[in-house]
């Protein structure tokens, strides 16, 4: 049905209360103009310019049609009609004004459809939206003086070449009820084409409208298609270069995102709409015989949708062989896990490497090069009001600061670059909540809930018990007569617990050459980053508040059964690894966390950090990202 035929005075709509208000945003409407102005000026498009269907059912009672889909589109019809109006001829506008459909919306029966004001309810704020979007866009086109006679003619007169609705009528008998049904039927499983399926569709129909001959062609670039998609869905890959289908309605929708540039600013169908000036401008300069070429800013120098195919795979190529280079799959997979896009992280070696082409026009950029620049990159997530912090810095960090897990995660990226023979799972990493964990129980019980305090202590008892000797199995005892206590009373007594609580603390804390009784707990710097490592969240809760020698039975036993992702240098750090095991070798000393250990600890955190932080020691200030 046209357009026009709706403008007969005598269409009158009702958005029944089931049906959500009026919600299009300004790209939807801006969308809609342009492409109606397209259709409207090209002859070319054929004598129909079809919107999406209308489903309505005829209500006697109130002699008006019931919307049961597409009010969104009748909405902003009846708003751009009312403006178009404005541009009429006297005679003319006298009578299109009295023949324009209405609508009334059964929630907001008093919606102002030609004067909305934003502040009254969240209808009338999207339709202030889209009436000034509208209005902005008629004063453009003015502005440029383009000729509307044509957009004008396919809305409002009954000729050739026109805008239409799909018009679908539903039985008028049916009732209210049947009404609700039909439209949750309608809409039920309505999934909408996503970008990549957009411009996939671009793509095909550029290659099988040129000739019957690249149908071959058309089938190759559906098969390269599927390809990449299967690499996208291979999580090794996707949580390496991403990891958050939040962002994205399809995982390969990020590879257009980074072909296009698109910024972090702009709306998730931008690359879709890129893709489809470009398309609409190849199909005008094949008609036109235009010799430019596209003027796009991502898509300088090309002219068809073929080139624009070979960018898509280069940049497709690029992204893959960065995942099989040890270096940026490392380095590139941090920075994205700190918040680097993709297109960030290429647009900065890129600008590194124009400078130093700069600087030295027949120097080779080397892999070298490559890693301190993605270094210095990293050191930007390293800053504090606006000065980056230095390796010394590292040792003051405490817990709660939000550098304590860059830095953790850094070491363990770091120590799985360097060894080559694995590589760290950014898949098994993004999959799961991370914590900051205290190595050696923090010098304050955390534990509120009895039944938590119930499982620490059976924990303790455990770990005591396994030590044997005669002063572990003396608090095993004391530990096991304070559960029998609790349970039979119902309740965690908060002295008793405390104490407890501090003097299993002391045993465990206890130096070498301390006894129990000497230890000042408070002297213990626990919230430092020598005694913080990196732990999904879950294991943390199941143990959280025990003493080091439970934590790590408790993890290694997990490590064996292959029940968790243990990062590698929380592995090593419960295995005692960056002690030195020439000093301390007994099983007690395995039992322990000690000051040796936490010195050795923070040893091996320099070692694998501080050649990142000393990247930008070479760095000019004029240089610095």
């Amino acid at each position: 049905m046209p357009i026009a035929e709706l403008l007969d005075g005598q269409h009158y709509f009702i958005i029944p209360s089931f049906q959500r208000g009026y919600r299009w945003e300004k790209r939807q409407v801006s969308d809609l103009l342009e492409d109606i102005k397209q259709f409207a000026n090209d002859d070319n498009l054929g004598d129909s310019y079809f919107l999406q269907p209308v489903v309505v059912k005829w209500n006697k009672d109130k002699s008006a049609w019931e919307v049961l889909d597409g009010q969104q589109r009748l909405t902003t019809m009846l708003l751009l009609l009312k403006r178009l109006v404005k541009k009429l001829g006297e005679d003319e506008r006298e009578i299109y004004q009295n023949s324009l459909y209405s609508i009334t919306y059964a929630n907001r029966p008093q919606l102002d459809f030609d004067n909305p004001r934003a502040e009254d309810n969240i209808d009338s704020y999207y339709l202030s939206v889209a009436r000034q979007v509208i209005d902005d866009w008629f004063k453009d086109q003015a502005s440029k003086r383009q000729n509307l006679d044509s957009f004008k003619g396919t809305l409002l007169y009954d000729q050739k070449r026109q805008v239409k609705i799909i018009w679908y009528a539903i039985s008028e008998n049916s009732e209210d009820l049947q009404s609700i049904n039909f439209f949750n039927r309608l809409n039920k499983g309505k999934i909408p084409l996503t970008n990549a399926e957009l411009i996939k569709a671009l793509f095909v129909m550029d290659y099988e409208l040129h000739s019957s001959e690249n149908r071959l062609a058309a089938e190759q670039l559906a098969m390269e298609w599927n390809e990449m998609e299967k690499i996208f869905q291979n999580d090794n890959f996707w949580y390496f270069i991403s990891g958050d289908n939040r962002k994205t309605q399809t995982r390969i929708d990020i590879l257009f995102d980074f072909v296009t540039c698109r910024k972090e600013t702009d709306d998730t169908d931008f690359s879709y709409r890129e893709f489809q000036k470009l398309y609409d401008f190849c199909r005008e300069k094949e008609r036109y015989q235009k010799q430019e070429v596209f003027q796009g800013e991502w898509a300088s120098g090309i002219n068809n949708m073929q080139n624009a195919w070979k960018q898509v795979r280069k940049t497709f190529d690029r992204l893959l062989a960065w995942y099989e280079s040890n270096l940026y799959y490392h380095y590139v997979g941090y920075l994205v896990a700190i918040g680097f896009s993709p297109l960030k992280i290429h647009s900065y070696l890129e600008l590194k490497k124009k400078k130093k082409k700069e600087l030295q026009p027949e120097y080779e950029w080397t892999e070298k090069d490559t890693e301190t620049a993605l270094r210095q990159l990293m050191m930007t997530k390293f800053k504090k009001e606006n000065k980056y912090l230095t390796k010394k810095d590292i040792d003051d960090l405490e817990y709660g600061s939000e550098f304590v897990q860059r830095v953790l995660l850094l070491m363990n990226i770091e120590c799985c670059r360097r060894g080559h023979c694995i590589r760290f799972s950014f898949d098994e990493y993004k999959k799961q909540e991370w914590d900051i964990e205290h190595v050696d129980s923090r010098n304050d019980a955390t534990l509120q809930e009895k039944e938590d305090r119930i499982r620490w202590m059976n924990q303790v008892k455990f770990i005591l018990e396994l030590e044997g000797t005669p002063r572990s199995l003396e608090l095993a005892n004391l530990c096991k007569g304070h559960i029998k206590n609790f349970e039979e009373k119902q309740r965690v007594n908060e002295k008793i617990y405390n104490e407890f609580y501090r003097t299993i603390n002391k045993f465990y804390a206890r130096e070498a050459d301390e006894k129990e009784d000497e230890v000042d707990l408070t002297t213990k710097k626990k919230d430092f980053i020598s005694n913080l490592t990196l732990l999904d969240s879950s294991s943390n809760r199941e143990y959280k508040d025990a003493p080091f020698a439970f934590k790590r039975y408790y993890l290694l036993n997990k490590d064996k059964k292959n029940e968790c992702f243990i990062p590698v240098c929380t592995r090593n750090l419960f295995l005692k690894y960056y002690s030195d095991s020439n000093i301390r070798a007994t099983y007690l000393d395995s039992m322990r966390w000690s000051s040796s250990d936490r010195e050795d600890y923070l040893k091996a955190i320099h070692e694998f950090v501080d050649p990142i932080f000393d990247s930008v020691s070479d760095l000019s200030e004029e240089e610095k990202p």
